[in-house]
């Protein structure tokens, strides 16, 4: 009696189940809407909310349409083909909605290109998660580009809670902007502190990586590139050192020219002091006065040719250095990917060293380079080997010979150290101390303290003025001299952010014809072909 007191409808489901996938997807976008933001804004409950009286409303129409004479409403098949549509869509926008969810709270990236480009290099993300202070980097621009924002959140996920940065428009702040010195749109200010520091050139990991490095050092670093004896010149000429010394002023080093025969002393500031390949010899007192500097806890790099008397003999010999004098010939052939010949020898080996632990295999090579030994003379002296050419190579006694074969006899079989690190650790020169309080007292030596000297030894020099990207010695060069400068605690020694390599395929007229050809003529006729063939076989 009290069923057929219901009233009835004879509505066509096509009329009513609209009804329910239109409720579903309002329920599902103010659900994933709230469920990303992390907050139930007004308008995901709204429509979260609209969503279920809309599925209400399916559920009530569809059992006042059903009919006495039919089976109940929730056993006919499409109202059973519904509810596995349903829980299938429900399934999928779940999946969906979950890793929508974790992409947005759990962010990470998968790089596939050849030399990661999309991700950061370990210099930079060794520098960002060692910061002890907050960094903010401000970028001056009204119309911020997305690879400009992706770049500075990378920044930021490594280090959330010391590194922040802001976008701001110049025009519409210029308090802020005149605070800074803007003068043009697009500069970047980075700050820590009270010190600020304006990035030179175009906001990317390049340029941006030394510059906080630079920002958080509290004084500049000296390098003293040495001169006078036909060493490698650092601008004009062959083989300079031009693009080393300015990848060393990013990285806030004072880079000067030093000759000790003009000067006669090493200045007081110098943290390093470079030897790039002398072609003469250096006198007695020049040698005196690089051994007392090196005394003093100071840095040397020494970077020496085969076949050369640079006179630095002496100061090598007190360090336990040896220097081979034969030219390094590679006979594994892998430098032929690179054009190199045998006589340039290809490393991808590395020692366990602050200056070499993040260069993977990554290649290096070495124009007409001579082996290093070192015997430590005393506990005193460290070294660690930075460079291993292949078991394919030898030092050759004969480099002239129209054709280079090992010689047992006289030659000195691979692999060989190309170059090594050292410390070695001195004791200061007392300083006489007079007691103040009885003048006629005589002074006295105050006490010792130990010192730490550091040098590292490439038996070659023209690796330093390669610019080839596709190989390290650029990072060799720049990761030295910094360990030498500022020590192995410093953030920003590691290899340096790789610039970009354009990997475009060029095609003539004739492959693009092809191409086309190919993919709108043969590819779509294959096609119908195989279906046809198919329908005829089946028919």
């Amino acid at each position: 009696m009290a069923k057929s007191l219901i009233p009835k409808l004879n509505l066509s489901p096509k009329l009513i189940d609209p009804l329910f996938w239109v409720g579903l997807g309002l329920a599902i976008a103010g659900g994933s809407a709230s469920l990303v933001s992390g907050a139930w804004s007004p308008v995901g409950i709204g429509l979260v909310a609209a969503g279920l009286v809309a599925i209400a409303l399916w559920l009530i129409l569809r059992w006042l349409n059903a009919s006495d004479a039919s089976a109940p409403w929730w056993r006919q098949r499409s109202v059973q083909a519904g509810t596995n549509a349903l829980l299938t869509t429900v399934a999928v926008f779940a999946i969906l909605g979950s890793i929508n969810f974790l992409a947005v709270r759990v962010p990470s990236q998968i790089d596939f290109t050849e030399n990661q480009q999309f991700s950061l290099a370990p210099q930079t993300k060794q520098l960002i998660r060692s910061l002890k202070q907050p960094v903010k980097v401000r970028v001056f621009s009204n119309q911020p580009t997305p690879v400009q924002q992706s770049l500075l959140e990378q920044y930021r996920r490594q280090n959330p809670d010391r590194l922040s940065f802001e976008f701001i428009d110049p025009q519409a702040q210029p308090g802020l902007a005149e605070k800074y010195k803007i003068r043009t749109p697009g500069e970047v200010v980075l700050e820590t502190g009270d010190r600020t520091r304006t990035l030179e050139g175009e906001l990317n990991e390049t340029n941006l990586t030394p510059a906080v490095a630079s920002l958080l050092r509290d004084r500049k670093l000296n390098a003293y590139i040495l001169q006078g004896h036909d060493e490698a010149p650092i601008n004009g000429g062959q083989g300079n050192l031009d693009a080393a010394v300015t990848e060393l002023k990013k990285r806030d080093f004072n880079v000067n020219v030093l000759n000790l025969l003009a000067q006669k002393q090493i200045p007081a500031d110098a943290n390093v002091l470079i030897v790039a390949g002398p072609k003469r010899a250096y006198l007695d007192g020049e040698v005196k006065l690089l051994q007392n500097y090196l005394k003093d806890g100071k840095s040397l790099m020494l970077m020496l040719d085969p076949g050369v008397k640079t006179g630095l003999e002496p100061l090598l010999e007190d360090w336990g250095v040896t220097l081979d004098n034969r030219v390094i010939v590679d006979a594994s052939g892998s430098g032929q990917l690179l054009g190199l010949g045998p006589a340039i020898p290809l490393v991808v080996q590395y020692g366990n060293h602050p200056i070499a632990k993040d260069f993977g295999e990554g290649p290096s090579f070495f124009p007409l380079a001579q082996a290093v030994t070192v015997t430590p003379p005393s506990a005193d002296v460290q070294v660690t080997d930075l460079l291993k050419t292949s078991p394919q190579s030898w030092a050759e006694a004969d480099s002239k010979q129209e054709k280079l074969q090992f010689d047992a006899a006289r030659d000195r079989q691979g692999p060989l150290t190309i170059g090594v690190a050292l410390t070695r650790t001195f004791e200061s020169t007392p300083t006489p101390v007079a007691d103040k309080t009885k003048p006629e007292a005589a002074a006295k030596p105050s006490p010792a303290s130990k010192v730490q000297a550091k040098m590292v030894v490439i038996g070659d020099s023209d690796f330093a003025t390669v610019g080839n990207p596709q190989v390290i010695n650029s990072d060799l060069f720049l990761n030295a001299v910094t360990w030498l400068g500022s020590g192995p605690e410093d953030p920003s020694l590691s290899i340096r952010p790789k610039e970009t390599k354009d990997r475009r395929i060029e095609l003539n007229p004739t492959n693009w014809r092809l191409l086309i050809v190919a993919g709108l003529g043969f590819l779509p006729l294959a096609g119908f072909g195989t279906g046809a063939y198919l329908w005829w076989r089946r028919r």
